[in-house]
């Protein structure tokens, strides 16, 4: 006897042994119960998943010698006949090859006959959507006023391209992708009852080729076990499938996680060398990347993933050392890349490219955290907040009260500084005379300035107009109302002379060229999108 392949040899008998189509199954199964049987079925859906096993089910159950049931015997001679394909009762037709109006007005003849042994003829045509125009238009005639005896059965896995005037006067059941875990535990009781080992990865690499297809898989299988014998290690699955080692994708995620596009490159290397299909790694790695997202997002993610614990948990591994805007960022990057390798002819100098690109993507702060980075620096450029009381620093002054004192010192200077320069905007010449004073405090209800002894500029400062000027500028600073005091500066808290401050704006020059050519400083401004307005020396002399 010749061989049957898998597919065939395996292919479902009765109702309860579809598997992934309960829904359709179940109403089939209840329809034939009640007697209420239509005249006309559309069973739509992907390749694979039961559409032609379910209308030849559906035949023997009509037709049955035992009497209409939702269980045929299988026994019975039109049972047999129909499961072996040569019903005279039962036609097949292939949509693809009777496209013409001809074909169907051929049909609309033949109809007319009665049944040779059982209740219906039964008329099953496959990708029905291939038929013209004019053979859709002959069958509307056929589907308006049907026999009693007839029934037909469509199947097609393109229902868009069916006239709306066929499918409604059909019961539509639209046939789902089955899930991969269903594929997963078929494929065992298969390879139990054919004496085959093969392990559980095998298991996941076919089901997931398979893309939700149960013929797609038994052929698969077939070519593998033709190829590798009964025992079946998992390097000759992945020799046939032409498909990656998943060891390389998560090689290539951890490469691109940890910021390593050397690495990135050798694994682009090991892909090529070791004959996979290139296209076939990119789309592999885009649904890697999706589930490092499931991972990152879902609660429970194992019930939205067809992969082992393992896996899942290396995922999670993984996922852990980025935030999801840079998870959802390098998946940006990698969908287009893939476009582009399927569209390439160099698709292994894409797959580099778009890995090292990858690789480089720096950093994402999250809003939050930059939220309290801007409000921080608002606090100490607008001074919304109160600065203390400096506290005298004696011997025993510890680490922690000197880094302290620091703080408020560079604080007050921040804060003096953001003053000054907010009135420079709306006052130039009150910008001038403040520029030759110091703030001495601030609190919540009070700012104190102070100048020289017998200085002019603080009697220019304080002149009435003036006065009422700087009043106005200080509630619109500091978003409160202050009372302005000034005092007379002791000689070491005096600006310097004017020598001094030119050495002290050379010195200013020297450390912006310093910061500019400093690596952690063009980061930054890297990260942020930002430059360099200004640098400074702290009160205790340090740059800033």
């Amino acid at each position: 006897m010749s061989y049957v392949v898998l597919a065939r040899k395996w292919r479902p008998q009765r109702f309860e042994e579809v598997i992934g189509q309960n829904h359709i199954t179940t109403t089939l199964r209840n329809a034939i119960s009640s007697g209420r049987i239509a005249h006309a079925f559309l069973f739509a859906g992907s390749r694979g998943v039961g559409k032609t096993s379910v209308a030849r089910i559906l035949a023997k159950a009509l037709n049955c010698e035992q009497g209409t049931s939702p269980d045929p015997c299988d026994q019975c001679l039109p049972c047999q006949e129909i499961t072996a394909g040569n019903s005279l009762d039962v036609q097949e037709i292939d949509g693809a090859s009777n496209t013409g109006v001809d074909d169907v007005r051929e049909l609309r003849e033949n109809i007319k006959y009665t049944p040779s042994r059982g209740k219906y003829r039964i008329y099953i045509i496959d990708e029905v959507h291939m038929l013209s125009t004019s053979a859709f238009n002959a069958l509307l005639k056929i589907l308006e006023e049907p026999p009693a005896h007839a029934i037909f059965v469509f199947a097609t896995t393109e229902p868009h391209r069916i006239p709306e005037t066929i499918i409604s006067r059909c019961q539509r059941f639209d046939f789902r992708r089955i899930p991969q875990g269903v594929i997963r535990e078929r494929l065992k009781e298969v390879l139990s009852q054919e004496g085959v080992e093969l392990s559980e990865q095998g298991l996941v690499l076919i089901s997931k080729e398979a893309e939700g297809s149960m013929r797609d898989a038994l052929s698969l299988l077939d070519q593998i076990i033709a190829y590798a014998g009964k025992d079946i290690p998992d390097d000759k699955v992945i020799e046939v499938l032409g498909v990656a080692d998943r060891k390389l994708l998560f090689e290539a995620s951890l490469a691109v996680l940890e910021r390593d596009a050397q690495s990135c490159l050798e694994i682009s290397n090991k892909v090529y060398n070791y004959g996979y299909d290139i296209k076939q790694f990119g789309k592999e790695l885009l649904e890697h990347f999706r589930n490092l997202l499931v991972v990152k997002v879902a609660q429970n993610p194992e019930r939205l993933l067809d992969l082992t614990v393992n896996e899942i948990e290396e995922l999670r591994e993984q996922g852990g050392k980025l935030g999801l805007e840079e998870i959802l960022q390098l998946f940006n990057i990698l969908l287009k890349g893939e476009e582009e390798i399927a569209r390439s002819p160099y698709p292994k100098l894409i797959l580099e490219l778009t890995l090292v690109k990858m690789a480089q993507v720096k950093k994402i702060y999250p809003l939050e955290e930059l939220l309290q980075k801007i409000s921080k620096l608002e606090m100490h450029l607008g001074g919304a907040a109160p600065i203390p009381s400096p506290v005298s620093s004696g011997d025993g002054m510890g680490t922690a009260e000197s880094r302290a004192a620091e703080e408020r010192g560079e604080l007050e200077n921040d804060t003096w500084n953001g003053l000054v320069e907010f009135t420079r905007n709306k006052k130039p010449m009150l910008a001038s005379l403040l520029e030759k004073g110091k703030l001495l405090g601030l609190s919540q209800k009070e700012i104190k300035i102070g100048f020289p002894e017998n200085s002019i500029f603080k009697e220019n400062l304080q002149d009435a107009d003036n006065l009422n000027t700087f009043d106005q500028i200080c509630r619109d600073f500091f978003h409160r109302e202050l009372k302005i005091k000034f005092s007379a500066l002791s000689p070491e808290d005096c600006p310097p002379p004017r020598e001094e401050r030119i050495k002290e704006k050379n010195r200013e020059r020297e450390m912006e060229m310093e910061a500019r050519n400093d690596p952690m400083v063009r980061e930054a401004l890297n990260i942020f999108g930002g430059k360099i307005t200004e640098v400074k020396l702290g009160t205790t002399g340090r740059e800033k």
